[in-house]
């Protein structure tokens, strides 16, 4: 008897990573940093493809991510701060409290828009289903 290998389709996230958002890892110069979060920032105002295809998963998915990702930036910036290794007026202290802030209040601006284009597509989805469209 053979044995049948079934793969969930590809909007099924079992057995996947948590995202397939690529993000940048570690803590890199201001330069580095700032032109990451910039890149980021293309594809979360809609100036470049997104990562992600997915129909009603990407804005709220990429967003979440980068989201994820500055804060992970804050996080070592912090560390260092607390081992005195940055301090106030050196360049990533300044980076954490402009650019870096910035950057966070906007992808998670952006990952809320996400979550209620979700919840209006879900009600929509509803509606359908309840007018009779079953498709």
């Amino acid at each position: 008897m053979a044995i049948r290998v079934v793969r969930a389709p590809s909007h099924v996230q079992f057995g996947r990573r948590l995202t397939e958002v690529p993000v940048s890892k570690g803590l890199e110069d201001v330069d580095a940093l700032y032109d990451e979060l910039l890149s980021y920032t293309d594809v979360l105002l809609g100036r470049v493809d997104p990562p992600v295809d997915s129909p009603y998963l990407s804005l709220m998915e990429i967003a979440s991510a980068y989201h994820a990702r500055a804060l992970e930036i804050e996080m070592m910036i912090l560390w260092e701060e607390s081992h005195n290794r940055v301090i106030r007026g050196h360049p990533l202290y300044k980076f954490r409290t402009g650019q870096l802030r910035s950057f966070i209040e906007m992808s998670k601006k952006m990952a809320d828009l996400g979550s209620r284009r979700l919840t209006q597509e879900a009600l929509l989805s509803e509606q359908r289903y309840d007018a009779g469209d079953n498709y």
